[in-house]
């Protein structure tokens, strides 16, 4: 998956440098590159394990984690023709905390599910997820009375890298990481136009991706060392709207962006056996003001 991702990166340092001879149907540009940054916020599974003295969890924390995100999108248009070639990449990080009461703790053992018990213990959860890929789209837009209207097809890869800290006040007891690839296509279909005055722009994407993730527990004051993995077919819904206008000479916009994970992945903590890894849905939000650099 990192070498595919080097790939994508060299693919579009190509569509960058090729001489351009063409426009769209609704641009005159023949090229395009937008740089975006802004906020975040994913959803993810929720993570828990073990019990503490009033039944609840030890370790507990809902995975709803705000952070940062940049993007990058190239736009090469055909002369003549209603036909478009994009690429983007993109990275965003987000993280969490949360704490405990302190008092007696049980968990199971990762590795081999035996249980652990902590006396007057003050447990205390560090996560923090890193998610970064892009995608290559062929693309065709139609002018109509509605403005333009366009379908294609994507390649896309994407990841997700988390990690998950279990500590005991200052005491480290072992470290969780789950990383999880997803590789596949997308159907792109989008709407161009003007909204209350400004250029806009509606994205609506179905992707279908092989998703393949990797469980590692660490050991620290724990004897946690083990290793379980999952591979699932999936699919995901995106949409995203954009709104453009000029700032001191500059062409600026605002991105909103919701893409919704059929399945991702989740960590089972097992009494009286190992680690085992399931899924269930997330969403993703991000807000991103945009910069047309070229």
């Amino acid at each position: 998956m990192r070498i595919l991702f080097s790939y994508l990166l060299l693919s579009m340092a190509v569509c960058v440098v090729t001489p351009s001879y063409g426009q769209s149907t609704i641009s005159n540009s023949p090229f395009d590159l937008t740089l975006s940054k802004g906020s975040w916020i994913a959803s993810l599974p929720e993570y828990q394990m073990g019990t503490n003295s009033s039944g609840g969890s030890a370790f507990y924390d809902d995975q709803d984690q705000f952070g940062g995100i940049v993007r990058l999108d190239a736009v090469r248009r055909a002369l003549g023709t209603r036909t478009s070639f994009e690429g983007n990449i993109f990275y965003a990080f987000a993280g969490s905390s949360s704490g405990g009461n302190v008092g007696d703790i049980n968990f199971p053992n990762p590795a081999d599910g035996s249980n652990l018990l902590r006396s007057g213990a003050s447990p205390k959860f560090d996560s923090d997820v890193q998610h970064y890929g892009g995608d290559l789209v062929i693309r065709d837009t139609w002018r109509t009375r509605f403005g333009g209207l366009s379908a294609g097809v994507a390649y896309s890869l994407m990841a997700f890298d988390q990690d998950f800290e279990l500590e005991d006040g200052s005491l480290r007891l072992f470290k969780e990481e789950l990383d999880t690839d997803f590789q596949g296509g997308k159907v792109v279909t989008g709407w161009d136009g003007y909204l209350l005055g400004r250029a806009s722009n509606l994205k609506l994407n179905v992707g279908i991706y092989d998703m393949d993730a990797n469980y590692w527990a660490t050991p620290s004051a724990v004897p946690a060392n083990y290793s379980a993995e999952l591979s699932k077919t999936t699919y995901t819904i995106e949409t995203e709207f954009t709104t453009r206008d000029q700032f001191c000479g500059y062409d600026v916009g605002m991105t909103i962006g919701v893409t919704y994970f059929a399945d991702m992945p989740t960590i089972n903590h097992n009494v009286g056996s190992a680690a085992t890894l399931g899924t269930d849905d997330a969403v993703t939000v991000s807000l991103m003001f945009d910069i047309l650099l070229l």
